[in-house]
């Protein structure tokens, strides 16, 4: 059964983890998939890149630095340098020996578990290689391109990508506001937009909604400890957070994203809908 993204005319929002539950979990592992699955929602973004075998893992930095207890970047090491390495014991040593996930692995749990995933590209080199690699991958899991969307800043890769790969669906990321939004977005051939609030305004979310297109809004976990939309009230001296309660209510977001699965829901039921 193919994932619906497209929920907000449903009354309904999608509670996107961001790289899993990783306000609870070390991120982008099996551990934090599951855990944001037993908070009720289901769907998640994660981040891929390819090795020098052409393993599509789960990793969001180019290096295995922050996230390991290894040295080294991806796209110069192979999944075996990579299967040593110990996933989960810098987040806390309750999680160690957790080990770095396969794109294959998490695409079968997700439909094993009715999740959706938005699968964002952090490949820098041997774009066509990895394309090929995601194609037939795709293939040799029937169904399982109906359980996400491609998501990039580049939209350029998101396009050859779409080009290449039959039926799929792609989410471009938008961090800026041009004189004809919704016909830039258009441009990049977008099935969703990705969307964050210093960059965008109501009129983007209507025109994309009128369009058809499905609407994702990230919020930035904030070094000062305040909630996105806090720190947003006091950064833009209004109030922010009523406003994107309204964007909710009005059905103008179908999936709205952050580390803390907790906070988006309580954002969710605050407009009056029902978190996904």
């Amino acid at each position: 059964m193919s994932f619906n993204f497209h929920v907000a005319h449903l009354g309904k929002v999608l509670v996107n983890s961001h790289r899993g539950y990783c306000h609870v979990y070390p991120e982008n592992t099996l551990p934090a998939f599951e855990g944001a699955l037993q908070e009720g929602t289901h769907s998640i973004e994660i981040d891929v890149a390819m090795t020098t075998d052409n393993e599509i893992v789960v990793i969001h930095d180019h290096s295995v630095d922050r996230t390991s207890n290894g040295t080294g970047y991806v796209e110069q090491m192979s999944f075996s340098d990579l299967s040593t390495l110990d996933f989960g014991g810098w987040f806390d040593q309750s999680f160690a020996g957790t080990k770095i996930p396969t794109l294959r692995e998490c695409l079968v749990w997700a439909m094993d578990s009715g999740v959706g995933l938005v699968v964002e590209v952090k490949q820098r080199k041997r774009h066509k290689e990895f394309i090929s690699e995601l194609d037939k991958l795709l293939k040799s899991l029937p169904g399982s391109i109906e359980h996400i969307q491609l998501l990039s800043f580049d939209h350029v890769l998101l396009n050859i990508a779409k080009s290449s790969i039959e039926n799929l669906n792609i989410q471009v990321v938008t961090l800026a506001r041009y004189n004809d939004q919704l016909a830039a977005v258009k441009a990049s051939n977008a099935d969703c937009v990705c969307v964050e609030y210093p960059h965008v305004h109501v009129d983007d979310l209507l025109a994309y909604k009128n369009e058809g297109l499905c609407v994702r809004m990230f919020l930035p976990t904030m070094s000062n400890g305040l909630s996105p939309t806090e720190h947003f009230n006091r950064h833009f001296g209004y109030d922010v957070h009523n406003e994107i309660i309204g964007w909710l209510r009005n059905g103008l977001i179908d999936m709205i994203s952050h580390d803390d699965i907790a906070m988006l829901k309580s954002l969710v039921y605050e407009a009056g809908l029902e978190p996904v």
